[in-house]
């Protein structure tokens, strides 16, 4: 069950006129969900802002509304923020039903040290940060570990394949998708690249101030 609670109320400002919420410290939110009635809502900022921080896009949360007997278990499913001050304009929750499985995008975190990055070899390329993972609601996980100890060589890969769900989560992913990879370090190549630049520039340089000077010396004095 949730451990995350959010206490919200029935939203009658609508529209453009919202923003007197946000100027009295209230945020707009909407909840849905399936075979759920959308439902315009508001939560003080500071506890929403909380809540999101622990929830993430993956824990249930459990919405107490104003009303109504018994809490809602939702997940967080859009959060609108204002690009100049990330202040919080909108939030979107969705009902979920604990006995019907949902489709949630839970991150795939890198643990563990790989030897081939260690030794300056490889640079280590994640090449899918998240996984659409379906399961009940209580088992959601809160993230995935994709583990790189083993990766030892330039063609070392972790797929997807390799992530260990839970029995009870499944993926729709390809299990020979590569969630991480490893590239050459170019950093050679690139300071040889930039000492062949700057040779040829300074060669450059010298050759134009040694025909500057031929050009001096041929030219005539004149006598006054």
């Amino acid at each position: 069950m949730a451990d995350i609670e959010i206490q919200a109320e029935p939203r009658v400002i609508l529209g453009k006129k919202v923003a007197r919420l946000r100027r009295a410290g209230v945020t707009p939110a909407n909840v849905f969900g399936h075979n759920v009635n959308s439902q315009a809502i508001q939560i003080r900022t500071a506890d929403l802002a909380h809540a999101l921080r622990v929830a993430g896009g993956t824990r249930l949360v459990q919405l107490s509304l104003t009303g109504e007997a018994a809490p809602r278990n939702v997940l967080v499913r859009q959060i609108s923020r204002k690009p100049t001050n990330d202040l919080l304009l909108h939030v979107d929750f969705y009902e979920v039903s604990m006995t019907e499985k949902t489709t949630v995008e839970v991150p795939v975190i890198l643990v563990g040290s790989a030897p081939i990055a260690d030794s300056g070899d490889g640079l280590i390329i994640q090449q899918i940060t998240s996984l659409t993972v379906e399961c009940l609601p209580g088992d959601i996980p809160d993230r995935i570990d994709a583990d790189i100890s083993s990766m030892t060589e330039m063609h070392s890969t972790v797929h997807v394949s390799d992530l260990p769900l839970p029995a009870n989560v499944m993926t729709a992913w390809d299990p020979s998708d590569v969630v991480v990879s490893v590239s050459r370090r170019m950093v050679e190549e690139e300071e040889v690249a930039a000492e062949e630049a700057a040779a040829e520039e300074a060669e450059a340089g010298a050759e134009a101030a040694e025909g500057e000077a031929a050009e001096t010396s041929e030219t005539p004095s004149q006598e006054t």
